[in-house]
């Protein structure tokens, strides 16, 4: 008789071993899948540079096991705004879309540039990676656009300007103005480059002026050098505000006087024949309505991303 039940034993445990080599896929997909459903995820710690505005279009969240398109949207804008460098986060069992979402999300880099536009410059990317497994595992990789000694350089030339220019009974408005034409009339236009771009070549550059390093410690600025450090300048004066782009251009827009208005350092420092300088006010902080009218050209943007001018 128990010899007998040694041969039963055997055969139970002989079946449930050729079970778990047919299914051993499903199984580990299982298990892996429930391990990921059951992970808690902290919320990323913050740097120095993060925002604390709430947009239309992205918001910060604490739910990292997402649903939907949205809450990658609002994953990747936290991540990218606390100022990490990596984050994984998961997709809810629920959410059968989330692969093929986080794939075209990562090619469009459209969308990906609006995010970008409204987090600090110092958090934004120069190239951001995201991967998915097969349990629903998601990670962002990001690879910054601004360097730590970048940041000192930039940082310790904004204080030696705000000393120079600020004063505590100025209104924001005249801070900004102020920011505004300080740049203006310490920078230039980088044609050399922008030609280059045009050509399809920007490998092997002088300056940096797409960075708010060239037009605050080289002199030269492209638009998007422009509106980076603009923005610094808005972020120092806690004011709400992002940058706005389109295929081939970039400025800024700041909440002031219960308003958004536009404000475009590139078009007001303008390029002449005769290479003077001039200073304009014509793009200095204006309604969308103001704007269009001067220009609907190069300054078209989706009011679907940029909610806030809906």
């Amino acid at each position: 008789m128990k010899k007998h039940k040694i041969h039963i034993s055997t055969l139970i445990l002989l079946v449930i071993l050729i079970f778990c080599f047919l299914y051993r896929t499903e199984i580990v997909t299982f298990v892996m899948s429930n391990i990921a459903q059951n992970t808690k995820i902290t919320a990323p710690n913050n740097n120095n540079y993060k925002n604390d505005y709430q947009f239309q279009f992205v918001q910060t969240t604490n739910n990292f096991h997402v649903k939907n398109k949205q809450d990658i949207l609002n994953t990747i804008y936290t991540v990218l705004n606390s100022g990490q460098d990596n984050f994984t986060f998961y997709c809810d069992k629920t959410y059968k879309e989330c692969s093929n979402d986080l794939k075209n999300i990562s090619e469009n880099q459209t969308l990906l540039s609006v995010i970008n536009n409204m987090v600090s410059p110092y958090n934004s990317y120069k190239k951001l990676y995201i991967t998915i497994n097969s349990y629903g595992k998601a990670t962002i990789e990001i690879n910054k656009l601004y360097t730590e000694e970048d940041i000192t350089n930039i940082n310790n030339k904004m204080a030696e300007i705000k000393k120079e220019i600020i004063k505590d009974n100025m209104s924001n408005e005249d801070k900004i103005k102020a920011y505004h034409d300080y740049l203006i009339n310490h920078s230039v236009y980088d044609e050399e480059r922008a030609i280059q771009i045009e050509k399809g070549n920007d490998e092997n550059f002088k300056y940096n002026s797409h960075k708010a390093n060239g037009p605050l410690l080289e002199g030269q600025a492209l638009c998007s050098g422009y509106s980076d450090a603009m923005k610094l300048f808005l972020d120092e004066l806690k004011l709400p505000n992002y940058k706005i782009s389109n295929d081939n251009h970039i400025w800024n827009l700041v909440y002031i006087n219960n308003k958004w208005l536009h404000l475009d350092l590139t078009w007001d420092d303008p390029v002449t024949s005769d290479h003077s300088n001039l200073l304009l006010h014509k793009f200095f902080l204006i309604d969308t309505n103001s704007l269009l009218k001067l220009d609907s050209t190069n300054h078209n943007f989706d009011k679907n991303y940029y909610s806030e001018l809906k």
